[in-house]
């Protein structure tokens, strides 16, 4: 029976190799301009959440049927990271599947914006003087400023990354020439094995 070794790892070689440049992009800080036209310098992922939740699922086949596939797994709001989502107010440059629909805040964006908030250290300002607060800062102004930010995140939207997007769209040019060799390489294995065999 023809078994497709080579053509397996290839395609495990090919999901490994999306998730390490997805990665790269995720943890870079990279240049962005906002879909409300301005310019930023951010990284992708502060809290390393998304870059920790990228993994895949192997899927063994039974041969030439249904060959080895894998299942490509991340957090759930990865996609609205990659493809962008269209604000209230602003749209994405190049059009996005996602968009926000109203500015209501629900309290899991809130949350996420609060645990954001944390992790970057996210100084409070003094509304009276416009200087940084000092002493203890209650949770509750987090909070509150945690709604905020999500209001406006809802306005202007997210801008597209393609942190996922591109390393597939490169692979879209090379994966065929691999799997082709690699198909030659399980052919001729088999073949050696039928004349071993006589």
């Amino acid at each position: 029976m023809l078994k497709l070794l080579n053509v397996q790892k290839a395609l495990k070689d090919a999901v490994e190799d999306v998730i390490f440049k997805a990665r790269i992009n995720l943890g870079r800080r990279q240049v962005y301009v906002q879909n409300d036209g301005k310019t930023r310098s951010k990284k992708i992922d502060t809290t390393g959440d998304l870059w920790r939740s990228l993994k895949y699922k192997p899927i063994e086949g039974d041969g030439i049927k249904t060959p080895f596939t894998t299942e490509l797994l991340m957090a759930y709001y990865g996609y609205f990271i990659d493809q962008g989502v269209d604000g209230t107010q602003y749209k994405t440059p190049n059009g996005s599947p996602y968009s926000f629909r109203n500015e209501g805040v629900s309290p899991s964006m809130q949350y996420g914006i609060f645990n954001w908030m944390r992790a970057k250290r996210i100084r409070i300002r003094d509304l009276g003087t416009g200087k940084f607060a000092k002493g203890k800062i209650t949770d509750k102004s987090y909070e509150s400023l945690a709604y905020v930010i999500a209001r406006s995140v809802k306005r202007k939207g997210i801008n597209q990354t393609y942190f996922m997007t591109n390393p597939l769209n490169a692979l879209d040019k090379t994966l065929p020439g691999k799997i082709e060799d690699a198909l030659v390489r399980d052919i001729e294995n088999y073949l050696n094995e039928l004349n071993n065999t006589k």
